[in-house]
């Protein structure tokens, strides 16, 4: 690793708590998850740009105010509500009649229900940014590089949502069962 690589990991590893607290002094109600993201990403941004790091006097402040850009983007991004009913822009189907098998016999349609109402629950548990990618992945069939387009998001933040919504959604079924 280079000298440069090596002051830049040093600087994130002893920032990083401050980082966080920094984001979540600023912006009440944000989840760990998204400020964990905020500081990713710019983490990510910094260590590839590494060269940077002589054309700038001060690092550490360069990536604090790299971190208030990522802040005030996170705060400009619409909601966007997902709704289990809502119908798939490209099949023109909902997600629920994705999940549900219609020539199933009445045993197994019941079974179907109760599966349906525990990931249902289990999904509304979860943070809404990490239902989103989860459905969008898992059930509407969305690849990550269609949503980090439509979605203005790094590939690297859905991945890590995904990846959390999917341990949740393992433990909740889990004990639901």
């Amino acid at each position: 690793m280079y000298k440069q690589e090596q002051d830049v990991v040093e600087i994130i590893s002893k920032e990083q708590k401050n980082f966080l607290q920094y984001i979540r002094r600023r912006i009440k109600n944000i989840s760990d998850m998204d400020a964990e993201d905020i500081v990713a990403d710019v983490v990510f941004n910094v260590y590839n740009k590494v060269d940077i790091q002589y054309h700038i006097e001060n690092i550490l402040a360069y990536m604090y105010r790299s971190i208030k850009n990522k802040m005030i983007d996170y705060l400009r991004q619409p909601s966007r509500a997902i709704s289990l009913y809502q119908s798939d822009e490209v099949s023109g189907r909902s997600i629920v009649e994705f999940i549900v098998d219609r020539s199933a016999d009445i045993e197994t349609k019941m079974l179907q229900e109760e599966l349906r109402n525990q990931l249902y629950g289990a999904l509304m548990k979860l943070d809404r940014k990490q239902r989103e990618v989860w459905i969008a992945t898992e059930i509407e069939g969305y690849t990550y590089k269609e949503l980090a387009a439509k979605w203005g998001e790094p590939i690297g933040t859905l991945l890590s949502r995904k990846s959390r919504a999917t341990k949740i959604l393992r433990k909740l079924l889990k004990n639901n069962v």
